[in-house]
This record gives structure tokens, C-alpha cells and sequence, in this order.
């Protein structure tokens, strides 16, 4: 898109392990860490993404001061990058769900 370096994803439909990232990943610099929420599954699937995939996306609940549930089935992917970069992103998310 014109005029911005992120796009929002609605990742309602990617399936992963988010109860065994959830239970044993929490970090402190997650949404509602000091309250002893569960892990978002946003900031799960960044993390999972990252680890199985090898491309990484911001989880969007790490904006948020509360309600951060309402993100939960978005990640954010910066473009600001090389085509290189975006090319084999794009290759790597292919070959992993397709």
C-alpha cells in the first residue's frame, strides 16, 4: 500500500501451538504479564512464526495499554525492507502453508 511500512494480517485462520507457546514462553514485556494474563495469541504467533518459519511480525497487542484481546487474530509485517528480504519472506510463508 501507498504511504505506509506495515501491513496489518488477519491470521484467524493460521493454526499453531498457542497453548504450549502460551503456557511455556511468557516474557515480561508482553501485554498483561504483571497481571498474570495468558500470553496473547498474537504475540504467540509472532513468536512461533519466528522460530518455525523464520519470518517475524510485530504483534499488534504490543501497542495496546488493555483490551489488547482485540488483536488477537492480527500480526503486523514491516516492508520496509530489500525485495530480497520481502522475496524470500514471501517464499518462506509459501512453502511452510502451502
Amino acid at each position: 500500500p501507498n504511504g505506509g511500512f506495515f501491513i496489518m494480517a488477519d491470521t484467524s485462520h493460521v493454526e499453531f501451538p498457542y497453548e504450549d507457546i502460551a503456557s511455556t514462553q511468557r516474557t515480561p514485556a508482553m501485554p498483561g504479564y504483571n497481571v498474570g494474563e495468558k500470553m496473547p495469541r498474537d504475540w504467540a504467533l509472532a513468536r512461533w512464526l519466528t522460530q518455525e518459519v523464520g519470518v517475524t511480525a510485530i504483534p499488534p497487542s504490543a501497542f495496546y495499554s488493555k483490551d489488547f484481546h482485540l488483536a488477537k487474530d492480527m500480526l503486523r509485517f514491516a516492508f520496509c525492507k530489500k525485495d530480497e528480504t520481502l522475496i524470500q519472506a514471501k517464499d518462506r510463508l509459501k512453502d511452510y502453508f502451502s
